[in-house]
C-alpha cells in the first residue's frame, strides 16, 4: 500500500497530491478525524464503501505491525546471541 507524507503549509492547509486527485479525491471531500488519525473520502460516498476501504487499510497496518515486531525480535535475538567472529 502506498503512503503519502504531506506537510501543512504556513497557513495550515494540506495539498492533496495528484495521485489522490486522480483516484477521485476532487471537488468536495469529507474528513472524519479523531485525535490520532483521519479518514478522507469523496463527499457522498456510501458508508459501506468507506468501511470496506478502511478494512483493507487496517489489514495493511496490521501486517506492518506484525513485520515491525518480527524485525524487532530478530534484532533483539542478534544482540543477545552475537555471531562469533
Amino acid at each position: 500500500m502506498v503512503t503519502f507524507k504531506q506537510k501543512m503549509d504556513s497557513c495550515g492547509k494540506i495539498y492533496i497530491v495528484k495521485p489522490l486527485r486522480q483516484m477521485g479525491l476532487v471537488n468536495t471531500i469529507e474528513i472524519v478525524p479523531n485525535a490520532k488519525a483521519a479518514v478522507i473520502y469523496r463527499a457522498g460516498t456510501e458508508p459501506s464503501e468507506i468501511i470496506a476501504s478502511l478494512q483493507v487499510i487496517i489489514a495493511d497496518f496490521k501486517h506492518r505491525e506484525k513485520m515491525q515486531k518480527k524485525k524487532g525480535a530478530e534484532i533483539n535475538s542478534r544482540e543477545a546471541f552475537p555471531e562469533p567472529r
